[in-house]
Protein backbone atom coordinates (compact mmCIF):
# COMPACT_ATOMS: atom_id res chain seq x y z
CA UNK A 1 0.00 0.00 0.00
CA UNK A 2 1.23 3.33 -1.10
CA UNK A 3 0.50 5.15 2.36
CA UNK A 4 2.24 2.68 4.21
CA UNK A 5 5.75 2.79 1.85
CA UNK A 6 5.55 6.37 2.53
CA UNK A 7 5.04 6.01 6.33
CA UNK A 8 8.02 4.58 6.36
CA UNK A 9 9.94 6.55 4.16
CA UNK A 10 8.83 10.20 4.13
CA UNK A 11 8.56 11.12 0.48
CA UNK A 12 9.29 9.03 -2.90
CA UNK A 13 9.28 9.00 -6.85
CA UNK A 14 7.13 7.46 -8.99
CA UNK A 15 10.02 6.02 -10.11
CA UNK A 16 10.46 4.25 -6.77
CA UNK A 17 6.51 3.17 -6.08
CA UNK A 18 7.34 1.42 -9.36
CA UNK A 19 10.20 -0.39 -8.37
CA UNK A 20 8.68 -1.24 -5.10
CA UNK A 21 5.28 -2.25 -6.26
CA UNK A 22 6.40 -3.67 -9.50
CA UNK A 23 4.01 -2.23 -11.34
CA UNK A 24 3.64 0.10 -14.35
CA UNK A 25 4.14 4.15 -13.80
CA UNK A 26 0.77 4.49 -15.12
CA UNK A 27 -0.80 2.60 -12.29
CA UNK A 28 1.32 4.17 -9.71
CA UNK A 29 0.20 8.12 -11.30
CA UNK A 30 -3.72 6.65 -11.10
CA UNK A 31 -3.50 5.38 -6.95
CA UNK A 32 -1.38 8.98 -6.87
CA UNK A 33 -4.14 11.05 -8.52
CA UNK A 34 -7.06 8.97 -5.91
CA UNK A 35 -4.81 9.61 -3.08
CA UNK A 36 -4.35 13.35 -3.80
CA UNK A 37 -7.87 14.03 -4.84
CA UNK A 38 -8.26 12.92 -1.06
CA UNK A 39 -6.42 15.27 0.45
CA UNK A 40 -3.62 12.14 1.63
CA UNK A 41 -0.68 12.97 0.25
CA UNK A 42 1.06 15.86 -1.65
CA UNK A 43 3.57 15.81 -4.49
CA UNK A 44 6.07 18.37 -4.37
CA UNK A 45 9.52 18.42 -6.16
CA UNK A 46 8.79 15.56 -7.94
CA UNK A 47 8.53 13.20 -4.99
CA UNK A 48 5.33 12.24 -3.02
CA UNK A 49 5.10 12.44 0.41
CA UNK A 50 1.79 12.17 3.16
CA UNK A 51 -0.06 15.78 4.04
CA UNK A 52 0.87 15.69 7.81
CA UNK A 53 -2.20 18.42 7.52
CA UNK A 54 -4.53 15.73 6.81
CA UNK A 55 -4.59 14.30 10.74
CA UNK A 56 -6.13 11.00 10.24
CA UNK A 57 -5.45 8.33 7.93
CA UNK A 58 -8.28 6.83 6.12
CA UNK A 59 -10.25 3.82 8.24
CA UNK A 60 -8.75 0.65 6.29
CA UNK A 61 -5.18 1.97 7.01
CA UNK A 62 -5.76 2.59 10.77
CA UNK A 63 -7.40 -0.91 11.46
CA UNK A 64 -4.08 -2.39 10.88
CA UNK A 65 -2.03 -0.24 13.46
CA UNK A 66 -1.77 -0.93 16.77
CA UNK A 67 -4.87 -3.57 16.44
CA UNK A 68 -4.12 -5.43 20.12
CA UNK A 69 -4.29 -2.21 21.71
CA UNK A 70 -7.08 -0.99 19.71
CA UNK A 71 -9.26 -4.39 20.27
CA UNK A 72 -8.70 -4.81 24.20
CA UNK A 73 -10.08 -1.09 24.79
CA UNK A 74 -13.01 -2.24 22.43
CA UNK A 75 -13.48 -5.87 24.32
CA UNK A 76 -13.47 -4.28 27.40
CA UNK A 77 -15.94 -1.07 26.72
CA UNK A 78 -18.17 -3.82 25.01
CA UNK A 79 -18.35 -5.65 28.51
CA UNK A 80 -20.90 -2.89 29.91
CA UNK A 81 -23.51 -3.71 27.28
CA UNK A 82 -26.32 -5.61 28.70
CA UNK A 83 -28.77 -8.14 27.80
CA UNK A 84 -31.90 -6.10 25.35
CA UNK A 85 -30.12 -2.69 24.99
CA UNK A 86 -29.75 -0.22 22.55
CA UNK A 87 -26.62 0.52 21.94
CA UNK A 88 -24.63 3.49 19.91
CA UNK A 89 -21.35 2.59 18.44
CA UNK A 90 -19.19 5.23 17.42
CA UNK A 91 -17.37 4.48 13.76
CA UNK A 92 -13.21 3.70 13.96
CA UNK A 93 -10.66 1.62 13.91
CA UNK A 94 -10.68 1.04 17.57
CA UNK A 95 -14.44 0.24 17.82
CA UNK A 96 -14.39 -2.14 14.71
CA UNK A 97 -11.50 -4.52 16.13
CA UNK A 98 -13.39 -5.45 19.33
CA UNK A 99 -16.99 -6.02 17.48
CA UNK A 100 -16.96 -10.02 17.76
CA UNK A 101 -17.27 -9.48 21.58
CA UNK A 102 -20.73 -8.39 20.89
CA UNK A 103 -21.51 -12.08 20.21
CA UNK A 104 -21.97 -12.89 23.81
CA UNK A 105 -24.65 -10.16 23.67
CA UNK A 106 -28.49 -10.79 23.28
CA UNK A 107 -31.26 -9.13 22.43
CA UNK A 108 -28.71 -5.93 21.87
CA UNK A 109 -29.84 -3.23 18.75
CA UNK A 110 -26.24 -1.26 17.40
CA UNK A 111 -26.91 2.23 16.36
CA UNK A 112 -24.19 3.21 14.02
CA UNK A 113 -22.90 6.00 11.20
CA UNK A 114 -20.38 3.60 10.21
CA UNK A 115 -20.57 1.03 6.86
CA UNK A 116 -18.33 -1.38 8.16
CA UNK A 117 -19.30 -1.60 11.79
CA UNK A 118 -22.99 -2.16 10.24
CA UNK A 119 -21.86 -5.34 8.25
CA UNK A 120 -19.91 -6.42 10.57
CA UNK A 121 -22.95 -6.87 13.48
CA UNK A 122 -24.82 -7.95 10.10
CA UNK A 123 -22.68 -10.76 9.86
CA UNK A 124 -22.88 -11.41 13.32
CA UNK A 125 -26.64 -11.52 13.14
CA UNK A 126 -27.41 -8.29 15.30
CA UNK A 127 -29.79 -6.36 15.22
CA UNK A 128 -28.60 -2.91 13.18
CA UNK A 129 -29.78 0.68 12.75
CA UNK A 130 -27.54 2.69 10.18
CA UNK A 131 -28.06 6.65 10.37
CA UNK A 132 -28.90 7.92 6.83
CA UNK A 133 -27.40 10.48 5.16
CA UNK A 134 -24.06 11.84 2.80
CA UNK A 135 -21.43 8.87 2.98
CA UNK A 136 -17.88 10.00 3.97
CA UNK A 137 -15.87 7.65 1.25
CA UNK A 138 -12.44 7.89 3.29
CA UNK A 139 -14.10 6.83 6.86
CA UNK A 140 -17.04 5.15 5.55
CA UNK A 141 -19.77 6.97 7.64
CA UNK A 142 -22.71 9.39 7.45
CA UNK A 143 -22.72 12.22 9.88
CA UNK A 144 -25.11 15.01 7.53
CA UNK A 145 -28.32 16.48 8.91
CA UNK A 146 -30.24 13.09 8.05
CA UNK A 147 -28.50 11.26 10.25
CA UNK A 148 -28.67 13.90 13.43
CA UNK A 149 -32.53 13.63 12.42
CA UNK A 150 -32.55 10.36 12.45
CA UNK A 151 -30.75 10.09 16.02
CA UNK A 152 -33.21 12.53 17.82
CA UNK A 153 -35.90 9.54 17.24
CA UNK A 154 -33.69 7.12 19.41
CA UNK A 155 -32.76 6.44 22.87
CA UNK A 156 -30.29 4.87 23.59
CA UNK A 157 -28.70 3.07 26.45
CA UNK A 158 -25.06 3.02 25.98
CA UNK A 159 -22.72 4.56 23.63
CA UNK A 160 -19.25 3.53 22.78
CA UNK A 161 -16.99 6.59 21.36
CA UNK A 162 -13.30 7.20 20.38
CA UNK A 163 -11.74 9.68 20.73
CA UNK A 164 -8.59 11.98 18.53
CA UNK A 165 -5.91 13.54 20.14
CA UNK A 166 -6.75 14.64 23.91
CA UNK A 167 -3.12 17.15 24.76
CA UNK A 168 -3.66 20.42 25.28
CA UNK A 169 -7.58 20.43 25.75
CA UNK A 170 -9.86 19.60 27.98
CA UNK A 171 -12.22 17.10 26.36
CA UNK A 172 -12.55 14.52 23.45
CA UNK A 173 -11.88 15.42 19.97
CA UNK A 174 -13.11 14.46 16.12
CA UNK A 175 -11.62 15.10 13.11
CA UNK A 176 -13.69 17.13 11.52
CA UNK A 177 -16.30 20.28 12.82
CA UNK A 178 -19.76 18.68 10.66
CA UNK A 179 -18.58 15.62 13.15
CA UNK A 180 -19.63 17.12 16.02
CA UNK A 181 -23.23 17.71 16.09
CA UNK A 182 -23.62 14.63 15.57
CA UNK A 183 -21.99 13.26 18.57
CA UNK A 184 -23.19 15.99 20.55
CA UNK A 185 -26.55 14.53 19.50
CA UNK A 186 -25.61 10.68 20.71
CA UNK A 187 -24.55 12.54 24.57
CA UNK A 188 -27.83 13.84 24.56
CA UNK A 189 -29.46 10.65 23.74
CA UNK A 190 -27.82 8.22 26.00
CA UNK A 191 -27.95 7.23 29.26
CA UNK A 192 -24.07 6.09 29.88
CA UNK A 193 -21.04 7.66 27.43
CA UNK A 194 -18.13 5.35 27.36
CA UNK A 195 -15.07 6.78 25.43
CA UNK A 196 -12.50 4.66 24.51
CA UNK A 197 -8.73 6.62 24.43
CA UNK A 198 -5.21 4.57 22.97
CA UNK A 199 -2.24 5.70 24.58
CA UNK A 200 -1.24 7.38 20.49
CA UNK A 201 -3.80 9.57 20.97
CA UNK A 202 -2.08 11.33 24.65
CA UNK A 203 0.49 12.99 22.14
CA UNK A 204 -1.54 14.22 19.40
CA UNK A 205 -3.39 17.46 18.85
CA UNK A 206 -7.09 18.00 17.33
CA UNK A 207 -9.19 20.78 16.72
CA UNK A 208 -12.31 20.00 17.78
CA UNK A 209 -13.72 18.71 20.93
CA UNK A 210 -17.44 17.52 21.14
CA UNK A 211 -17.04 16.73 24.43
CA UNK A 212 -15.47 17.74 27.65
CA UNK A 213 -13.92 15.02 30.10
CA UNK A 214 -16.67 15.45 32.59
CA UNK A 215 -19.70 15.06 30.28
CA UNK A 216 -18.77 11.10 30.27
CA UNK A 217 -19.19 8.27 32.78
CA UNK A 218 -16.47 6.30 31.97
CA UNK A 219 -12.88 6.29 29.78
CA UNK A 220 -11.20 3.40 28.86
CA UNK A 221 -7.71 3.07 27.79
CA UNK A 222 -3.96 2.20 28.50
CA UNK A 223 -2.24 2.65 32.12
CA UNK A 224 -1.79 6.28 33.15
CA UNK A 225 1.09 7.85 34.88
CA UNK A 226 0.00 10.22 37.39
CA UNK A 227 -0.07 13.00 36.04
CA UNK A 228 -2.39 11.75 32.61
CA UNK A 229 -4.85 10.43 35.97
CA UNK A 230 -4.80 14.24 36.82
CA UNK A 231 -5.71 15.54 33.38
CA UNK A 232 -9.08 12.80 33.07
CA UNK A 233 -9.83 13.44 37.32
CA UNK A 234 -13.33 14.93 35.65
CA UNK A 235 -14.46 11.80 34.99
CA UNK A 236 -16.33 9.47 37.27
CA UNK A 237 -14.70 6.26 36.27
CA UNK A 238 -11.36 5.48 34.57
CA UNK A 239 -10.61 1.87 33.68
CA UNK A 240 -7.02 1.24 32.35
CA UNK A 241 -6.90 -1.88 30.47
CA UNK A 242 -3.35 -3.29 30.80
Amino acid sequence: MILEQLQKTGSMTIKDLEHVFHVSGETIRTDIHSLISQSLVIKEHGKIRINHAFKEMPLAYRSSERMQSKRSLAVRAFKEIKNGQIVYIDGGSTTLSGIEALQTKSGITVVTDSFPIAQRCLDLKIKTIILGGEIDCIEQRTNSYFAIRMLENIHIDLAVLGTLGVQGTDGFTTLHPNGIALLRTVLQQTDQIIVLCDSNRFKEHASYIYARFREIDMLITRPLTNDQRKIFSAIPSVVEVG
